[in-house]
């Protein structure tokens, strides 16, 4: 009996442990968005994001993150007001988007952090349209894509942080056609693997943990 007890209560003790080590919250902030490869530059889209997400502390300074987020990508053309001149061009993404990230805090305090990782994004809508009129794509868009991330963060409270982020696609969003199928358009860029268009896209967010965060 003595030993099911020792048992039980060393059970009890393990697992407590191992929950302090978890934490999560929720997430929101917004961001600024370019298309790389659409012959238009400029961080002229603007999109929203919102999510949760648990951490893992494996160790006094490292920590994994993983999220589950809603995030608008995308880019913008805006007319030329003064002059009158020229037209408006939008290309609007929706995704799921999935971030693994590892998360290092290089102060004493714990409260500067840097973090990098992948994304897995999977695309629940888009539109692309001209001034204000839907634009068939001749290029379609692919249903699931990652991208890479790479941001700082700093902790304004015990519970709320803000964090800055740089998020670019690691493979081209749209579908790659066969070589004899269609040519690429020449504002198409090469960029890692593959020729096509990329999500570049810079955010700044506010996370709010539920536990406050351990000094």
């Amino acid at each position: 009996m003595l030993r099911k007890i020792l048992f039980g209560l060393l059970l009890i003790s393990s697992t407590t442990l191992f929950a302090q080590r978890f934490n999560g919250g929720i997430l929101a902030g917004g961001n600024v968005s370019q298309l790389d490869g659409d012959n238009n530059d400029g961080y002229n889209k603007f999109g929203y994001q919102a999510g949760a997400f648990v951490s893992l502390k494996v160790s006094q300074h490292s920590s994994f993150q993983m999220e589950m987020e809603y995030i608008q990508k995308g880019s913008r053309i805006n007319a030329d007001t003064i002059t009158n001149t020229g037209t408006t061009y939008l290309f609007r993404f929706h995704y799921l988007e999935i971030p693994i990230l590892y998360q290092y805090s290089f102060t004493k305090g714990k409260r500067w952090s840097f973090e990098a990782g992948p994304a897995v994004d999977v695309l629940l809508g888009s539109w692309e349209g001209s001034d204000g009129l839907e634009v068939a794509s001749t290029v379609p868009l692919r249903p699931i894509t990652l991208a890479g991330i790479l941001g700082f963060s700093a902790f304004l409270t015990d519970h709320l942080k803000a964090n800055f982020r740089f998020n670019y696609s690691l493979l081209s969003i749209r579908v790659t056609p066969p070589p004899d199928a269609m040519p690429y358009p020449s504002t198409y860029r090469h960029i890692l693997f593959e020729t096509g268009q990329y999500n570049n896209v810079m955010t700044l967010s506010l996370f709010w943990y539920f536990r406050p965060r351990e000094q």
